[in-house]
């Protein structure tokens, strides 16, 4: 699942429950909304891609 920290809005994936944001540890993290995981899925297949010289 994808979820994204309304107080510094990093968006992560993690499996179960998650109470805290990983970088900034606050705890008013939610379910991201459709744009949110769309925006999620294409940084995360943007860094999947080869380096191009």
């Amino acid at each position: 699942m994808v979820y994204i920290c309304d107080k510094c809005q990093f968006l992560f994936e993690r499996m179960g429950e998650v109470l805290n944001c990983p970088v900034c540890n606050s705890n008013h993290i939610r379910p991201a909304d459709d744009a949110e995981r769309t925006r999620y899925e294409e940084s995360k297949n943007a860094s999947e891609q080869p380096a191009r010289d």
